[in-house]
């Protein structure tokens, strides 16, 4: 079995649980392989083989990314396209996508016996178009797909559906999330908790100009088009699971519907996502007697 390591070399205990995943892997009889920029961390180990990430992951099985959810969504972005399954190892503060926290590291070992569950992730698929129909940039998201302005400043956007026409909007932005990401950036902006294996494609105004704008969830069937009044040229960014934000110019539409590709999430540790929910997202409310 070929395991990749994805770690975030910056981020508080991540390197050093980086080095005692790659010797828990390697005593369980797996292949170990990490990108080529931790070369000196891992120094100390002659079974780690390296390689740029992006081709160490192409006939990998397994993607271990050890760091917050950012690095989790990082990785992920990585494995759209392969077979590689996705295990995330939290040493972040929330680290909501991670099955796994930095204690639970001995479960590694039921890689190789298969002794773990499988959670099948819908992704979005964004594609943004100029004024005569071609495609500028694509985007593909496991969390959201935000759409926002600089500065906090407002911007008017029409939404429609299939063609359909569904509001116009007075907003500083709109989030299009997955039920994966309907517990990050879009529960913030007030919309709802989803099961993360349900398909539905969510979409939340960011604090929007309007008493009756709620959330509003679509089958993964629908194609979503949006477009926006903007000021400037780079007026307005789309930004896609964190990534490198994009210019969304006035004359463009965005395109939104659900990907034909798919991401497996590994869970090792046997913690549902209720059990995620309530230790991550609801020990504030337990704490205050709430």
């Amino acid at each position: 079995m070929k395991v990749v390591i994805f770690p975030h070399l910056q981020r508080g205990q991540a390197p050093e649980i980086a080095k005692k995943v790659c010797l828990t892997l390697y005593r369980n009889g797996m292949v170990v392989w990490a990108d080529s920029s931790c070369m000196k961390l891992l120094k100390e180990f002659p079974f780690v083989c390296f390689a740029p990430f992006d081709d160490a992951i192409k006939d990998a099985d397994i993607a271990v990314a050890i760091g917050g959810d950012g690095t989790i969504l990082h990785c992920a972005n990585h494995l759209i396209g392969t077979s590689a399954k996705l295990l995330g190892i939290n040493t972040g503060r929330l680290g909501f996508l991670a099955s796994m926290e930095q204690d639970q590291i001995g479960e590694i070992a039921r890689l190789q016996t298969g002794d773990y569950r499988v959670s099948k992730r819908m992704l979005l698929h964004g594609v943004l178009r100029n004024a005569v129909g071609e495609t500028v940039e694509d985007f593909t998201a496991l969390n959201d797909i935000v759409i926002s302005r600089n500065y906090s400043r407002v911007i008017d956007l029409t939404v429609s559906r299939n063609d359909e026409i569904l509001g116009q909007y007075h907003a500083d932005g709109v989030i299009f999330s997955t039920p994966t990401g309907s517990t990050a950036y879009a529960f913030s902006a007030g919309g709802p908790i989803i099961e993360p294996e349900f398909s539905c494609v969510e979409m939340t105004l960011i604090c929007p100009h309007a008493m009756a704008a709620r959330p509003i969830l679509f089958s993964p069937h629908n194609e979503l088009f949006v477009t926006c009044q903007v000021r400037g040229e780079h007026d307005v960014q789309i930004c896609a699971d964190g990534e490198c934000p994009a210019s969304f110019p006035a004359s463009h539409i965005l395109e939104i519907s659900s990907s034909d590709q798919m991401i497996s999430m590994l869970d090792l540790s046997g913690n549902t996502f209720f059990d995620s929910l309530s230790r991550k997202l609801m020990q504030p409310l337990k704490d205050s007697g709430m």
